[in-house]
C-alpha cells in the first residue's frame, strides 16, 4: 500500500510564503562602497527615492546612491552628493 501523497496536492496545501523581494523589491546601492545599503528596502518607488535623499545627504561628498528594482534588476535613478548640493540623475 502506497500511502505517499502527490506532489500536486502537496502544492496546494503547503503554506503560502511570499518571496522577501517581491515584498520589497526597492532596495539603495552605495556605488562607491558596491553593496546594498543596510536596512534600506521599500515597498514603492516614491519612499525609495525619499531614503536615497537622506542616505545621499548623510553621506560623504562624491558619494553615488542609487535606487534599483531588484525584481526587474533596473536603476530607476541615481543620487550624487555633492559639496553643497545632491544632483539627480534618472535611471
Amino acid at each position: 500500500m502506497d500511502l505517499r501523497v502527490p506532489e500536486a496536492v502537496l502544492r496546494l496545501t503547503r503554506k503560502f510564503e511570499p518571496d522577501p523581494d517581491t515584498l520589497r523589491p526597492f532596495r539603495l546601492w552605495n556605488a562607491n562602497e558596491k553593496e546594498f545599503a543596510r536596512w534600506r528596502y521599500y515597498s514603492d518607488a516614491r519612499r525609495a527615492h525619499m531614503g536615497a535623499l537622506i542616505e545621499a545627504r548623510w553621506a560623504k561628498v562624491g558619494t553615488v546612491i542609487e535606487v534599483v528594482d531588484v525584481s526587474v534588476g533596473k536603476m530607476i535613478g541615481s543620487y550624487r552628493r555633492g559639496v553643497n548640493d545632491i544632483l539627480f540623475t534618472g535611471g
